[in-house]
């Protein structure tokens, strides 16, 4: 059986100044996919190290964490 798609637009949240926010139309079974599609193509995720950790959390960057909803979409 074939599994059931939607059409969704995924857009950037805040629009650079002066631009129009990119609006793509993707064709997935779950919004979380549609959005991983488009990430993939604009940035790409590692572990990070403990340069990484460090580096960051000197500049003021905060771990964030997300809920248990989110992490269950993979």
């Amino acid at each position: 059986a074939m599994t059931a798609t939607r059409i969704y637009v995924v857009a950037p949240k805040v629009a650079e100044a002066g631009k129009p926010a990119p609006r793509r139309l993707v064709r997935a079974t779950h919004p979380a996919n549609a959005l991983r599609h488009v990430a993939d193509g604009d940035y790409s995720v590692a572990v990070a190290s403990q340069d990484d950790l460090e580096a960051l959390l000197s500049q003021g960057a905060k771990v964030e964490t997300i809920g248990a909803e989110q992490q269950q979409l993979t």
